[in-house]
């Protein structure tokens, strides 16, 4: 009996360890196909001087405010 569960008596030590494959040879064409079609980019983002996306609430708000401001004349 084995110590250990993967230890079978069945085994042999001069076989070859046969993994069944996760993905087929054209999974892998069509991962480099998706891959070379998407290739990363530089994204340009404004921050507000808080940290956050610009606008930030507290800009939207004052917009909005001026807005309604403008129209009201």
């Amino acid at each position: 009996m084995p110590d250990r569960p993967d230890e079978s008596p069945t085994e042999s030590a001069a076989a070859p360890e046969r993994r069944p494959r996760l993905v087929s040879a054209q999974d892998v064409d069509d991962a480099d196909d998706v891959l070379f079609a998407h290739p990363p980019r530089v994204v340009r983002r404004w921050l507000c001087e808080c940290g956050v996306d610009y606008p930030c609430t507290d800009v939207r708000f004052a917009l909005l405010v001026k807005s309604s401001a403008e129209a009201g004349e």
